[in-house]
């Protein structure tokens, strides 16, 4: 089964040169595609550096849109399954075979990491993450799917194409530009009854506890709670 890998980059020219590099040495899919959200940092000389292949927007979309081109890339090279990695350095591209295996080895159809299953960490991980995900995330997805997870929030993820070419799957809607697409498909995939597993990953957030995430108090959080929230009611 083909494989590509997406990396969104928007803004982050101090972990990319590390992070390039890596994955450079350890590289699992069988296409790798930076997707620059309009970076205005020096990230797109950094990434024309790494000789990796790049789709470059002339501003930032969201990091839906980003994902969703790689989704379209995906399908127009006849490649299987999706996986997505960050561009900011919390996710370990050693760790990608993780979330790849269980769908080659038709285990899965929907893989996401969880930094709270054993095996699995997230090294100074901000207290109000540590609390909310577990209470409040994924008790909203247990009302709503009677689903127990881990992490729901986690962006490390891999999933067949036949999830997006399923015509009840509107992937392609443009409410899903920012954070609502990967929580999207998520959500479908758990109400469509496709197989859908967590595997234990590590995130490693900066010491500092500065600068470690791009979204925005309450507009970003609804983002990610609002596909949940329509998909599981019946409204999307």
């Amino acid at each position: 089964m083909r494989a590509l890998c997406i990396m969104p980059v928007y803004n982050q020219r101090e972990q990319l040169p590390e992070l390039l590099e890596r994955c450079k040495k350890t590289m699992p899919a069988d296409v790798f595609i930076i997707v620059d959200n309009g970076s205005t940092d020096g990230s797109a000389e950094i990434i024309d550096r790494s000789g990796f292949e790049c789709i470059r927007l002339d501003k930032n979309y969201g990091i839906g849109y980003a994902l969703k081109i790689g989704v379209e890339e995906a399908l127009k090279r006849d490649c299987e399954i999706v996986v997505n990695i960050a561009g900011n350095g919390k996710m370990i591209p050693e760790q990608m075979p993780r979330v790849i295996n269980p769908i080659k080895d038709g285990a899965a159809d929907y893989v996401t990491g969880s930094r709270f299953l054993a095996g699995g960490d997230s090294p100074n991980l901000p207290l109000f993450r540590r609390v909310s995900i577990p209470l409040v995330v994924n008790a909203i997805i247990w009302l709503l799917f009677f689903k127990k997870l881990t992490d729901a929030t986690c962006g490390y993820r891999a999933f067949k194409t036949a999830i997006v070419n399923n015509p009840a799957v509107k992937w392609r809607e443009d409410w899903l530009w920012h954070y609502q697409f990967e929580y999207y498909l998520y959500a479908k995939a758990l109400k469509l009854k496709y197989r859908c597993i967590e595997v234990p990953i590590s995130m490693i957030y900066p010491a500092a506890k500065k600068n470690y995430s791009k979204i925005k108090p309450f507009v970003g959080w609804w983002e990610m709670l609002e596909p949940w929230i329509k998909v599981g009611v019946g409204l999307k």
